[in-house]
C-alpha cells in the first residue's frame, strides 16, 4: 500500500513538472522582430500549425478595438450600473433639457447601429439607464427609457419572427437584460402620453420667444415620436386573436404619417442637446458607458463599433417610418402575383431596411403561417392562378371543377409545394446581396415543381376525356409555374448587374441570355395565358347562352389583355437588353473592350459559373457555352456600324414602347431616359462618330442600377 503511496506521489511530480514546462512562458518579442527584418516586403511565413486561418482568426492582443479584456493603464475600469448609481455619477431627477435630448438622441443612435448588425450590448444596452428603468426618478427619462426598452423588445420580435437575416445581418440576443417585462405595452404608452401632456403644460406656460420653449418642444417630439412609432410596431404585430385590418391599418398610417412630421423639427435640435468630446467613443456625456458590457461578448472574433451619428440617424428613422407606411399597403394585395410584385420592388427601395422588410413578412405571412402547409396560403395561390390562367379545374361552370380525383390531384400539389412560393416571397425579405445567393437556391426547388406541374397538366387533361367543349388543361400549371420560375432566373442575372459582380467583358453573354432567351420566355408565357384566359372567357359565354336556351353561335372574341402593360414592359426590357448585346458586340469588334490575359483566363469556364443555377432545369433548358459562341460568331460577322445601327434600332424599339405605356412609374421612368441616350449613341457610333478611338466605353449606372447609360469617351 505504501509502495502505492508513493507510486500516486512520483506520478503527481512528474505531471507537475510537466506542467510547470509546457506553460513556462518566455519573452520572444526581441527574436520575432529579429526574424521578421529577414522576410521581403509582401513575404509571408507559413506553419502548419499557423496558416491563413488562423492568423484571420486571431485577436491582436492589448489593441482596445479588438481585445475585448484590454483595459488601458491610463484608463479606469468601465462604468457599472451600480457604481454609477452609488457615487452619484448616474443623474435620476431634475435632468435638464439639454441633457434629456443628449440621451434621447443618443438611444436612438445605438437602436440604429443594433439595427445595422451590431450587438446590443455594445450599442443599446451601453445606456445604464436602461439597466434598471425603476430607480430613475425622473418622469421624462423614466418614460423614454421604457418606451425604448418596449421599442427593442417589439423590433427584436419582428425580425426574429420574419427570420429574413443572416447572423452578420443582426444579432438578436438580449443577454438576459430586462426589457421592461413588468410593466405592459399599454402601462408604457399611457406613461409616455402622460409625459407628453405634462411637457406640453409647460410648453403652454412658456414664452415662444424664451429659449427653454425650444427645448422643451425639442424633448416633447423625441418623446412623441417613440410613441408613435412603439405604437404602429404594437398594433402591427399580428397575434392568434388579433392580425390589423383595412380600418386599422388606417389609423396605423396616419400615426406613422405624424411620426413622419416629426423628424424635421426633431434634425433641428439635434444641436440642442448634450454631446461628448469624441463621438466616436462614446454616445453621450452622461448616461452611457461604452465598455460596460464587455465580458457579455460571445468568445469570438470582435467587431468594432462605431455609435452612428445622430443626424444620420432620424435620417435612417424618417425613411424607417415611410417604409412602413408603405409596408401597410401589403394587405390589400389578396392575389399572389400582385403581392410578390409588392415585395420585389419594396425590396428595392432606398433606405429599405431588415426591420421594414420584416414587418411586410410578418404582415403578409403571419407567424402561425411562417410553417409551411398554410391553409389560407394555399387558398391565395388558387386563385392567383386562376387569375392567371384559368385552368379548367379552378373554373366553376367547367365540368372538371366537380371531379373529386382532379381536386384532390390539386390540393396535393399545392400542399407539397406550397413552400417553394412561400420561399419566393421571404427570399426578397432579405438584403440584395443575400437574395442573389438564395434564388440560386429556388430554382432547385422549381427544377422539382415544374415536374410536379407537368405532371399534374397531364393527369387533369386525361380527366377531361378529350371534351374540346370544355378546354384543355395541358400546360396550364405548368405555364403558371414557368412564369415565377423564369422570374426567378431573370432576377438572378439582374442582381449581378446591381450587386457589380460583372466584368465589362462578361457583359456581353449576360444581355445575350437576357435577350435571346428569359425575356423572350416571359413574353411567350404571358402570351400564352393571355389566350387560355380568352378561351376560358369564350367557354364561359357559351355554357351562359345554353343555359338560356339560346343556340350555339359564334362568339365574338373579347379584347382581353389582362397583362398588356406587363407584356409592353418586358418587351421593352428585352429590346434594352438586346440594345447593349449588338453594341457590345460592336465595342468587341473594334477592340474595345478590355479582356483578362488568356493564361490567366478561360470564358467557357467563367460562362458556366455564372449560369450554373440553371444547369438543373428542364424547361427552360439551360443555353450551353457551344450555343452562345455560335451565335456570337455568326453577330461578329457584321461590321461594328452594323451592330451598333441594329443596337440603335433596339433602344429605338424599347423607347417606342414604353413611351405607349401610360401612368409610367419611375423605374420606367429612368429605363426610357436611358434608352433615348442609349439611342443618341449609338447612331453617333454607327455614323463612325471616333471610329478609330482606343478608348473603351464607359458604363454608367447612376441613373439605374441595372441597366446603364453608355458613354463615349
Amino acid at each position: 500500500m505504501l509502495a502505492d503511496n508513493n507510486l500516486d506521489e512520483v506520478i503527481e511530480d512528474t505531471e507537475m513538472d510537466m506542467r510547470k514546462e509546457i506553460y513556462e512562458w518566455k519573452d520572444i518579442t526581441s527574436e520575432f522582430f529579429d526574424s521578421v527584418e529577414e522576410l521581403e516586403l509582401g513575404e509571408l511565413l507559413h506553419h502548419e500549425m499557423f496558416g491563413l486561418f488562423e492568423a484571420m482568426s486571431a485577436i491582436e492582443m492589448m489593441d482596445k478595438k479588438m481585445d475585448i479584456g484590454m483595459i488601458d493603464e491610463k484608463e479606469k475600469a468601465p462604468l457599472t450600473f451600480e457604481v454609477a448609481v452609488k457615487t452619484g455619477q448616474l443623474k435620476l431627477d431634475d435632468l435638464q433639457c439639454d441633457e434629456l435630448i443628449g440621451i434621447y438622441d443618443s438611444l436612438f443612435s445605438c437602436l440604429v447601429s443594433w439595427l445595422e448588425g451590431h450587438s446590443p450590448a455594445q450599442t443599446v444596452f451601453t445606456c445604464l439607464y436602461l439597466h434598471d428603468t425603476t430607480v430613475i426618478n425622473d418622469k421624462y427619462l423614466a418614460s423614454f427609457c421604457n418606451g425604448i426598452l418596449k421599442l427593442t423588445g417589439i423590433i427584436r420580435k419582428f425580425i426574429t419572427s420574419a427570420r429574413v437575416y443572416e447572423e452578420e445581418d443582426f444579432q438578436p440576443a438580449i443577454y438576459n437584460f430586462n426589457l421592461c417585462s413588468e410593466l405592459s405595452d399599454q402601462k408604457v404608452v399611457a406613461m409616455m402620453k402622460e409625459a407628453e401632456n405634462d411637457i406640453q403644460k409647460k410648453i403652454k406656460s412658456t414664452d415662444p420667444a424664451d429659449e427653454s420653449y425650444e427645448n422643451l418642444m425639442a424633448v416633447f417630439n423625441r418623446m412623441k415620436f417613440t410613441r408613435l412609432l412603439l405604437q404602429c410596431l404594437l398594433l402591427l404585430f399580428p397575434t392568434k386573436s388579433f392580425s390589423p385590418n383595412e380600418m386599422e391599418m388606417s389609423e396605423i398610417s396616419k400615426l406613422l404619417t405624424n411620426a413622419v412630421e416629426l423628424v424635421p423639427l426633431i434634425k433641428k435640435t439635434i444641436s440642442k442637446g448634450t454631446k461628448p468630446d469624441d463621438e466616436n467613443d462614446t454616445p453621450n456625456v452622461m448616461g452611457f458607458s461604452p465598455m460596460v458590457n464587455q465580458r457579455l461578448l460571445p468568445p469570438t472574433f470582435p467587431r468594432y463599433t462605431k455609435i452612428k451619428e445622430r443626424s444620420g440617424t432620424y435620417n435612417y428613422l424618417e425613411i424607417l417610418s415611410q417604409n412602413l407606411k408603405h409596408a401597410c399597403k401589403i394587405i390589400n394585395c389578396t392575389n399572389y402575383q400582385i403581392a410578390l410584385n409588392f415585395f420585389m420592388e419594396f425590396s428595392k427601395k432606398s433606405g429599405s431596411c431588415l426591420l421594414s422588410r420584416s414587418v411586410l413578412q410578418v404582415l403578409y405571412l403571419p407567424v402561425p403561417n411562417k410553417v409551411f402547409g398554410a391553409t389560407n396560403l394555399t387558398d391565395v395561390l388558387k386563385d392567383s392562378l386562376k387569375a392567371f390562367i384559368a385552368p379548367a379545374v379552378l373554373m366553376p361552370k367547367n365540368p372538371l371543377y366537380n371531379n373529386p380525383q382532379a381536386k384532390e390531384c390539386v390540393d396535393s400539389f399545392f400542399f407539397y409545394n406550397e413552400h417553394t412560393f412561400v420561399m419566393f416571397l421571404e427570399i426578397c425579405g432579405f438584403n440584395r446581396a443575400r437574395q442573389r445567393d438564395k434564388i440560386a437556391r429556388l430554382l432547385d426547388n422549381f427544377a422539382s415543381l415544374q415536374d410536379e406541374a407537368e405532371r399534374v397538366d397531364t393527369f387533369l387533361d386525361k380527366q377531361l376525356n378529350g371534351e374540346t367543349s370544355v378546354g384543355t388543361c395541358r400546360t396550364s400549371f405548368g405555364t403558371w409555374v414557368l412564369y415565377y420560375c423564369l422570374r426567378a432566373m431573370s432576377l438572378f442575372l439582374i442582381s449581378g448587374l446591381e450587386l457589380e459582380l460583372y466584368s465589362v467583358h462578361e457583359y456581353l453573354y449576360v444581355f445575350w441570355y437576357l435577350y435571346e432567351f428569359l425575356f423572350g420566355w416571359i413574353v411567350s408565357a404571358l402570351t400564352r395565358a393571355d389566350s387560355f384566359l380568352l378561351e376560358q372567357e369564350c367557354i364561359s359565354e357559351q355554357f351562359k347562352n345554353l343555359s338560356k336556351g339560346q343556340k350555339k353561335s359564334k362568339l365574338k372574341k373579347k379584347k382581353m389583355k389582362p397583362y398588356g402593360r406587363e407584356l409592353m414592359f418586358t418587351q421593352a426590357l428585352q429590346n434594352v437588353c438586346g440594345g447593349y448585346y449588338k453594341a457590345l458586340a460592336g465595342f468587341h469588334k473594334a477592340n474595345r473592350i478590355p479582356q483578362p490575359l488568356a493564361e490567366f483566363d478561360l470564358e467557357q469556364i467563367r460562362y458556366e459559373h455564372r449560369f450554373a443555377p440553371f444547369a438543373e432545369l428542364s424547361t427552360p433548358p439551360a443555353i450551353g457555352y457551344n450555343d452562345f459562341c455560335s451565335q456570337k460568331w455568326a453577330l461578329l460577322k457584321l461590321t461594328q456600324e452594323e451592330l451598333f445601327l441594329s443596337a440603335a434600332k433596339h433602344f429605338h424599339q424599347a423607347r417606342t414602347i414604353l413611351e405607349h405605356i401610360s401612368n409610367l412609374d419611375a423605374e420606367m421612368t429612368d429605363i426610357l431616359k436611358i434608352a433615348k441616350i442609349n439611342f443618341v449613341v449609338m447612331n453617333l457610333l454607327a455614323n463612325g462618330h471616333k471610329k478609330d478611338s482606343p478608348v473603351p466605353p464607359e458604363f454608367d449606372f447612376s441613373s439605374h442600377k441595372c441597366f446603364p447609360i453608355i458613354k463615349q469617351q
